[in-house]
Formats: structure tokens, sequence, C-alpha cells
């Protein structure tokens, strides 16, 4: 009866270090996502002021050049996530990259067509990421209303 508990007590360890593992392992890959996101969503304010100054090439450009970066960072990222924030990595990563085609299409000056599509992807983008990150109840979280 002893080796029974004894057992049942080293099975509950195990469990509970196995746990607090994953959850170590989910917190740190939210947080990597979060951090690449907030990295471009603060570009992308800075490029919203020079808009509203009149000279907003240079940060279209910066905007471009970041999301690439972290969209790159993103892809890595996701493909080590676990599982659990696995679509929420993918939703970063694909946010990332509509943002760097959608100013790719801003500097080439593509047609309105175009230029709508790849807005509108970049909004679609972020309703699935921001749905993805409130699953994970990530906090805190701007949505797409707050950058």
């Amino acid at each position: 009866m002893r080796r029974v508990w004894l057992a049942l007590a080293c099975l509950a360890a195990t469990t509970a270090l196995t746990a607090c593992s994953n959850n170590a392992e989910r917190d740190k890959s939210v947080d990597d996502i979060a951090k690449a996101v907030r990295d471009l969503q603060s570009a992308m304010k800075d490029e919203t002021k020079a808009v509203k100054s009149g000279d907003a090439r240079d940060e279209v450009e910066s905007v471009q050049l970041v999301a690439q970066v972290e969209s790159n960072k993103l892809s890595k990222l996701s493909q080590r996530a676990p599982a659990e924030t696995q679509d929420f990595a993918d939703a970063a990563e694909a946010w990332a990259r509509a943002v760097a085609t959608s100013r790719t299409a801003i500097l080439e000056q593509a047609d309105e067509s175009t230029s709508t599509a790849a807005m509108m992807n970049v909004r679609l983008a972020t309703r699935t990421m921001d749905a993805e990150a409130a699953d994970l109840h990530v906090d805190p979280w701007l949505k797409l209303d707050q950058y």
C-alpha cells in the first residue's frame, strides 16, 4: 500500500512539474509573439504620425522593413510554438506578412484595387490575430482600433 501511495505521489509531482513547464513554454511563446507584434505596431504608429505631417514615405519604408523582419521572426516563433499558442503565432505571422505586402503596394504605387485589397487583408489578418490573442487571454493587448 505504501508503494502505491508513493507511486501516486510521484505521478502527481511529475504532472505538476509538466504543467508548470508547459505554462512556462506557453507564456514565453506568447510574450515573444506579443513583443514582435508590439514592435511592428510601434512602427505603424510612427507611420501614422508621419502621414498626418505629410512626410510618410520614409516611415512607410520603415514599416515595410520592420514588417519583413518581424514576419521572419514570427515564422521562426511559429515553427517552435507549443500547440496551445500555434494559432496565435500563425495569425501574428500572417498579419506581419499582410502589413509588409500592403506597404509594398503603397511604395510601388500599385493600382487602387490592389492597394485596397492589401489593406483589407491587413484588417482581416488583424481581426484574426486579435481573436487568437483574446482566446489566450493575452493582456495587455492593443486591438485594431487602438493603434
